[in-house]
C-alpha cells in the first residue's frame, strides 16, 4: 500500500512527467552538442562532461518537480493531496533560498563543465599549430602486465622502452617518446589518444613473464578509425625477447608502408647482439634512470658497471652508461670525472656499434659539455638523428646547442620537433616556450606557457619562462609573482633574485645572492644575479670560477640567460666569450 501510495503521489506531483521530459531534453542537448562541438573546434571527448552535468542535474530536477508547480502564476508549492489551494501555496523564505542555491549550482556546474572542456582542449593544442599528422607516425602505449604476481616493474617498463627504441631504428617512422606515451590518458579511447599525441597509428599490447618464459601480444591500431590493422602474439624464452622487438618493428613498418633502409636493417640486426643477462641489467638500469633522481642515476650506473665488467660486449649498455654519467655532470661528480667516464663509455659503444644512435648522442653530450668541442658535438647529434630521427633527447640537445650559438630559427625548428615527438613532456614544452621568448616571439611563448600551466600550475621551467617573458616586457610585478613560485626550488631559486634586481628591489636580490655564495655549482645563478645588480666585477669573478671548474651551464651565459648589455660590453667578458667560441647575445634581444 505504501508503494502504491508513493507511486500515486509521484504521479500527482508530475515527477514521472518531469522525468520523461528531462530524458527527452537531455537527449536533445546531447544531439545538439554532438553536432555543435566539431563545428566550433571542440573535441568530441568533451561530450562526457555534458553527460556528467546532465546526470548531476537529474536529482535536483526531481526534487524541484516534487515540491513546486509552474503555472501562469509563476512558481508555487505543489498543492497537498486534499486539493486545498490558498495562500499556503505561496513560496516561503526557505524556498527562495533553495531556488537561489539551485540556480548557483546550475551556474557552477555549467562553468565547471566549460572549464574542463577548455582544459582538455588546451591539452590537444600543446604541439605546434602547424603540425600535420604524419601517416608514418606511431605511439607505443604502456604494455599491460598480465602476471599480477610479478613484482619486477622494471621488466614491463623496460619492454615498453625497448619496443619504442626498436621502432625508432626504422628511420622512416616517427615514434612518440616514452614520456608522452606513458602520460597520455588512454581511457579517452584510441582516436583521442591519436589526436593528443599527434600520431596516425597506435601500438598497444601486453606482457606475461613467468620465470624464463615471456609472452608478448602486440596490436597495431589505426588511430583515426580505431581499427586493428595487425596483431601478433610471441612466446619465447627470455633470450629471444630482442628478436621479438625487431620482428615487431619490421611488421609495423611493413603494415603502414614505411620503407626499411639497409642501415635500418643493420641496426635491427645489431640490436640482437646482447646477452640475456646484460639486457636484463640494461632494463634495470634504465628503470632507475627514468626516476630522474641523483640516486636513480647512481644506482643505474652501478648496475651497468657491474654488468659490463662481466660482459664488455654490449654497445647498448655502454651508450646508456655514457648518458648516465653525463646526467651526473650537474650533481655529485666533478665535471671532468663525469665527462671523462662518459667519453670512455660512449667511444666503447661506438666501437662496438657505429650505427647506434644513442651512442652518438652520448658522444655529442660529452663533446659539447666535457670538451667544449662544438663542431664535433653538432656532428655527433646530426649523426644520431640520421640514425634515429625519433630520438627526442637528441632533438632537444640540438635545440639547446643551436640556441647557445644564437641561431634562433634553427633552434626553434629543433625545439618544435622535440615537442612533436614528446607532446606531453612539460619540460620540453617549457623549454620551447623559452626558445620562443629568447627569439622575441612573445605571443607563441605565452601561448605555450599557458598550455603547460593550465594543466600543471607548478611546472618550474614554464614558470621561469613566464617570469622571463614578463621581465623582457617590463612587467616586473608579474615577473616577480611567477618567479616567487619557484623560489624554494634548489635549481630555480636564483630566478627571483635576478628579477628582484631588475625590478630595483636590491635588498631582496642581495638576500638571494647571499644564499647562493656557498658552492661552485651556484656560479651561474650568481653571474646572472650580480650582472642584474650591475656588479660586473663579481659577475666576471664567478664567470672565471665557472670556467675553471668547467661547469656545463657556464656556456649558456653567453647567449641564453638574461644579463644586461653592460656586462656583454665588458672587455673581460668578451675575452671569455672568444675563449669559448660562443657568441655574445645581449638581453633583451628586442
Amino acid at each position: 500500500m505504501i508503494g502504491k501510495g508513493l507511486i500515486g503521489e509521484l504521479r500527482r506531483r508530475r515527477v514521472f512527467r518531469m522525468t520523461a521530459m528531462y530524458i527527452i531534453g537531455s537527449w536533445a542537448v546531447l544531439q545538439v552538442a554532438d553536432l555543435l562541438f566539431p563545428a566550433i573546434g571542440v573535441d568530441e571527448s568533451a561530450l562526457r562532461w555534458v553527460w556528467i552535468a546532465l546526470i548531476a542535474g537529474f536529482p535536483l530536477a526531481a526534487f524541484f518537480s516534487w515540491r513546486y508547480d509552474i503555472g501562469t502564476g509563476g512558481i508555487t508549492l505543489t498543492p497537498p493531496a486534499d486539493g486545498v489551494t490558498d495562500e499556503s501555496l505561496a513560496l516561503h523564505k526557505v524556498d527562495y533560498v533553495f531556488l537561489l542555491v539551485l540556480l548557483a549550482i546550475a551556474v557552477f556546474t555549467v562553468s565547471t563543465m566549460t572549464q574542463r572542456v577548455m582544459e582538455e582542449q588546451s591539452a590537444l593544442d600543446i604541439a605546434p599549430e602547424t603540425r600535420d599528422i604524419n601517416p608514418l607516425s606511431v605511439a607505443v602505449l604502456p604494455l599491460e602486465n598480465l602476471n599480477p604476481a610479478t613484482t619486477e616493474q622494471y621488466f614491463v617498463a623496460g619492454m615498453h622502452d625497448s619496443l619504442i627504441s626498436s621502432l625508432g631504428r626504422v628511420s622512416a617512422l616517427q615514434v612518440t617518446s616514452r614520456t608522452s606515451a606513458r602520460r597520455v590518458n588512454t581511457s579517452q579511447g584510441i582516436p583521442q589518444v591519436g589526436r593528443t599525441l599527434g600520431v596516425a597509428n597506435v601500438v598497444e599490447g601486453s606482457v606475461f613473464r613467468d620465470g624464463n618464459l615471456v609472452r608478448i601480444s602486440i596490436k597495431l591500431i589505426d588511430a583515426a578509425s580505431d581499427q586493428h590493422i595487425w596483431s601478433e602474439t610471441y612466446e619465447q624464452p627470455f633470450d629471444g625477447v630482442m628478436a621479438i622487438q625487431a620482428s615487431v618493428a619490421r611488421s609495423v613498418a611493413r603494415v603502414i608502408e614505411a620503407h626499411l633502409t639497409s642501415v635500418d636493417e643493420e641496426q635491427l640486426a645489431r640490436s640482437l647482439e646482447i646477452r640475456p643477462a646484460t639486457f636484463e641489467a640494461y632494463l634495470r638500469a634504465t628503470f632507475q634512470f627514468h626516476k630522474e633522481t641523483q640516486e636513480g642515476y647512481q644506482r643505474g650506473i652501478e648496475i651497468l658497471e657491474e654488468a659490463l665488467a662481466n660482459d664488455p660486449t654490449s654497445a647498448l649498455a655502454y651508450a646508456a652508461l655514457g648518458q648516465g654519467y653525463m646526467e651526473l655532470v650537474h650533481t655529485i661528480l666533478p665535471k671532468s670525472e663525469a665527462a671523462s667516464r662518459a667519453k670512455v663509455a660512449a667511444e666503447k659503444a661506438l666501437e662496438l656499434d657505429p650505427t647506434l644512435a644513442e651512442a652518438h648522442l652520448a658522444r655529442g653530450l660529452y663533446q659539447w659539455y666535457g670538451e667544449w668541442n662544438f663542431e664535433a658535438g653538432f656532428a655527433s647529434m646530426d649523426r644520431a638523428l640520421e640514425l634515429n630521427p625519433s630520438l627526442a633527447a637528441a632533438w632537444y640537445a640540438r635545440a639547446w646547442f643551436l640556441e647557445q650559438f644564437g641561431d634562433d630559427d634553427e633552434a626553434i625548428i629543433a625545439g618544435e620537433k622535440t615537442v612533436e615527438l614528446s607532446p606531453l613532456n612539460n619540460f620540453f614544452r617549457g623549454w620551447l616556450a623559452e626558445q620562443y621568448r629568447d627569439a622575441g616571439e612573445y605571443d607563441k611563448a605565452e601561448k605555450m606557457v599557458e598550455s603547460v600551466l593550465s594543466l600543471n600550475p607548478n611546472e618550474p621551467l614554464s614558470l621561469y619562462a613566464l617570469g622571463n617573458l614578463h621581465l623582457e616586457q617590463g612587467r616586473y610585478e608579474e615577473a616577480i609573482a611567477a618567479h616567487e613560485k619557484i623560489a624554494d626550488l634548489p635549481f630555480w631559486s636564483f630566478a627571483v633574485g635576478q628579477t628582484y634586481a631588475w625590478a630595483g628591489e636590491t635588498d631582496k636580490a642581495l638576500e638571494v645572492v647571499q644564499a647562493h655564495e656557498h658552492e661552485i655549482h651556484s656560479a651561474l645563478p650568481l653571474i646572472i644575479m650580480y650582472s642584474a645588480l650591475g656588479d660586473n666585477d663579481q659577475a666576471v669573478y664567478w664567470m672565471e670560477q665557472a670556467r675553471d671548474a668547467r661547469i656545463p651551464w657556464y656556456l649558456a651565459m653567453f647567449s641564453w640567460f638574461t644579463a644586461p648589455r653592460t656586462l656583454y660590453e665588458d672587455p673581460r667578458v668578451q675575452a671569455l666569450a672568444e675563449e669559448t667560441g660562443l657568441p655574445l647575445v645581449p638581453f633583451p634581444k628586442k
